[in-house]
């Protein structure tokens, strides 16, 4: 199969050299700044002039426009998928992603787990609060009410799958994912309509990164609409820190593993 992993980079970040991984420089129609051997998200068909609202989401509407693939992937520079199924923990935290990492974390394996599947998500992590709740304290609740809002209106038969997911307290983060080519441009053609309808309405009033936060929500909205046609599986996340911070995470997820009571009784209090 041709799987590509899309690896977004906003500025120039350490990809691996690896079949699977295509770094690619998002934003890049608002800068003049190239980052070498990685693809580039304003040529072709692109939003890229949107970055700055849409964020990874201009790679992704990229890929949908000008590559042909069997399977599609994205992933950021400092947040991959790896194939642990079983894994306890929504994610891990590691200093540096590098080809001894990827090995480490069963790469080799990734191809024949990826083609057994249609859908690949993050593990769901369970926040203690519901996904509507969660968003709220973030974010700008009204972007959200309003994607609510069109969502109704626009897919109606998805009006269960919706309120599912969002009074659920299972998160689905990072626009990180990877679907069979079918599923990758059904899902692109629900998404991005609903975010152009988004726009229109919010006009300038939206909050930063709206349509990139929004997505986020939206895909696990999606996820609970097509669970039971597809083959989903979820799979952890790693994510990469270095200096003080890398050692600050370790700490915080060993005092307070993610996905865990401890870890969103402290969330209430805090935030």
């Amino acid at each position: 199969m041709d799987i590509r992993l899309f690896v977004c980079c906003h500025k120039p970040a350490a990809v691996p050299a690896h079949p699977l991984l295509f770094p690619i420089q998002v934003g890049a129609a608002l800068t003049e700044e190239r980052f070498p051997g990685f693809l580039r998200d304003d040529t072709g068909e692109n939003i890229s002039a949107k970055n700055r609202a849409y964020c990874e989401l201009t790679a992704q509407y990229w890929a949908w426009k000008n590559v042909e693939a069997d399977c599609y992937g994205f992933f950021h520079y400092r947040r991959y998928l790896y194939p642990a199924p079983d894994a306890r923990r929504p994610y891990r935290i590691e200093r540096e992603p590098t080809a001894a990492l990827l090995d480490h974390l069963g790469y080799e394996t990734f191809p024949e787990l990826i083609g057994a599947h249609e859908l690949v998500i993050p593990k769901g992590e369970d926040m203690g609060l519901t996904v509507r709740e969660h968003y709220g304290r973030a974010h700008r609740p009204e972007d959200l009410a309003l994607a609510e809002e069109i969502l109704r209106e626009s897919h109606p038969e998805m009006e269960d799958a919706l309120e599912r997911y969002l009074a659920g307290t299972v998160c689905y983060f990072g626009n990180i994912f990877i679907m069979r080519r079918e599923v990758f441009r059904d899902y692109c053609g629900w998404l991005f309509p609903l975010l152009e309808e988004f726009d229109r309405r919010a006009g300038l009033g939206a909050g930063p990164r709206a349509d990139g936060y929004l997505a986020e929500r939206l895909l696990g909205v999606y996820a609970a609409a097509r669970r039971k046609e597809l083959r989903v599986l979820e799979l952890p996340r790693v994510h990469f820190y270095t200096g003080g911070e890398y050692i600050r995470r370790r700490a915080l997820n060993a005092l307070l593993p993610p996905g865990t009571g401890r870890r969103s009784a402290v969330r209430k209090i805090f935030t």
